[in-house]
């Protein structure tokens, strides 16, 4: 059971137990997928999984809009996190192969991360902390169970086309905080709470460090699909 905390812990009792219900739900929709007596009920899965992340953001914007806290500062969709949330509920909904691309590998690479290091301050049974792990959580169970479930594809040239499309834009971004003094995508400073960037060195260099670890994570995600057309075990991969 999560048990309250004041403060958030990274990798602490309730942030472990939080990745091992994701993990769990996950795993539960992958063995649906990948079950012949259960295909009926993959796609109002498919159809749940994405209601719930559209509502969740819709009631998060409403709840700080009613209260008068939303500003521009943090609460437009430009984080990756945001834009994955958009490419992994088409995806559920439908397949279109660029889409696809970006919801798989921004699904992983920059919501996975997220998950991993938090940049939160509160804990359970806080709303945000729901708000957070809901949103975060259900972006990796749909990419989960799209690639190992439903076998959507990806290919080489999908790690070049994320690339070149996440390239293009942090440059935009990076042009809109300096407009209007922003820090989306952390580009103009690290997260508060501890995260990959503390190793990275300090700012500008650590935007370098991050563009080697976004080649590096690409390729990493890529190479399950890799592997398993290199075995032959799926010739459209």
């Amino acid at each position: 059971m999560i048990t309250p905390q004041q403060d958030f812990k990274t990798f602490g009792v309730t942030h472990l137990a939080t990745l091992a219900v994701i993990s769990t739900v996950a795993l539960l929709y992958v063995f649906i997928a990948r079950c012949p007596s259960l295909d009926r009920w993959v796609k109002p899965l498919s159809i749940f999984l994405a209601v719930v992340l559209l509502a969740n953001e819709i009631i998060f914007i409403g709840a700080v809009m009613v209260q008068g806290v939303w500003h521009y500062a943090w609460g437009l969709p430009l984080q990756i996190c945001d834009l994955a949330i958009l490419a992994t509920v088409y995806s559920l909904l439908r397949y279109t192969p660029w889409v696809w691309d970006l919801a798989y590998f921004w699904g992983l690479a920059g919501t996975l991360q997220a998950v991993l290091t938090p940049d939160l301050k509160v804990t359970f049974p806080e709303y945000i902390y729901f708000k957070f792990f809901l949103t975060h959580g259900c972006i990796l169970v749909g990419v989960v169970f799209l690639s190992a479930g439903l076998g959507r594809p990806i290919t080489f040239h999908s790690v070049v086309r994320v690339w070149v499309v996440t390239n293009l834009y942090a440059a935009f971004v990076a042009i809109f905080n300096w407009l209007f003094k922003t820090n989306y995508l952390y580009l103009c400073r690290k997260p508060s709470q501890t995260s990959i960037l503390d190793y990275l060195g300090p700012w500008p260099w650590y935007i370098a460090g991050l563009e080697l670890v976004l080649i590096a994570s690409l390729l990493i995600y890529y190479l399950p699909y890799y592997f398993l057309r290199k075995r032959g075990i799926d010739k459209n991969i």
